[in-house]
């Protein structure tokens, strides 16, 4: 049996009188590819942030590989990574010195050559990295969450900009993560991409999780017959739905 990676129990966060996670209770196991979709404002970020450390529920508990994110968030950032939606950090480094910088945050890191030939980095080491194309300033940007070997990968809309061929090469490299045994939690608003590569998927709306289920089952349970996740989306994630 799989052990849980991540646990949330009944935990709750808000903004001032907005509500951005209300009673949010999960599983997440260990291999899994974990997705979180939901409409702007659904408090996908949020719980994101939160599992990461990065912010501190008001009420419920979080444990992620056993450990309190909010209470030992340096311990924890040893053991996850984090995918940058913007990488400006390092734009003025070229895509060696980015890595070589992010290895040394950590107490344990991979060898560079392993992350060079994973990524496919060799031709691209001494280019600056606010001159890559999009694909490539993104593959940068995974390279960098698993400088640490992490157990869990966060990616929250990581293919957003990205043309089709980029796309599908950034999955690949997800895909064989995966195959790796890591755990991988995403964001994403591509439904194609979310119900072909996701073991399970959690449906926000406005701050509650409405559904948490395998793709094929979430799709069967559209009233309407729908073939999709786009389906699920419409029906599931959009204030109003039942």
């Amino acid at each position: 049996m799989r052990r849980t990676m991540i646990k949330v129990d009944s935990v709750c966060k808000a903004y001032g009188s907005n509500q951005a996670v209300d009673n949010i209770s999960l599983r997440v196991k260990e291999g899994e590819l974990f997705g979180i979709i939901g409409t702007n404002g659904a408090g996908k970020t949020t719980l994101l942030e939160m599992l990461m450390g990065l912010r501190q529920p008001d009420k419920g508990q979080i444990e992620v590989l056993g450990i309190n994110p909010a209470a030992e968030a340096s311990e924890l950032q040893e053991h996850i990574g984090l995918h940058l939606q913007s990488i400006s950090l390092v734009d003025k480094l070229n895509v060696r010195e980015a890595l070589e910088m992010f290895r040394s945050f950590y107490k344990c890191s991979t060898e560079m050559k392993e992350i060079i030939d994973r990524f496919g980095l060799e031709s691209y080491l001494d280019r600056p990295v606010r001159r890559l194309s999009g694909g490539w300033r993104q593959r940068v940007a995974l390279a960098i969450s698993v400088v640490n070997n992490p157990k869990i990968i966060f990616l929250d809309e990581p293919t957003t900009g990205l043309d089709m061929q980029a796309r599908e090469e950034y999955w690949s490299i997800i895909l064989e993560l995966k195959r790796q045994g890591k755990t991988i939690v995403l964001s994403c608003h591509d439904m194609g991409e979310m119900q072909h590569h996701c073991d399970r998927i959690a449906v926000l709306r406005q701050g509650n999780l409405v559904k948490c289920d395998t793709p094929k089952r979430l799709i069967s349970q559209i009233p309407a017959g729908g073939l999709t996740m786009e389906a699920v989306y419409v029906h599931f994630a959009y204030a109003g739905a039942v």
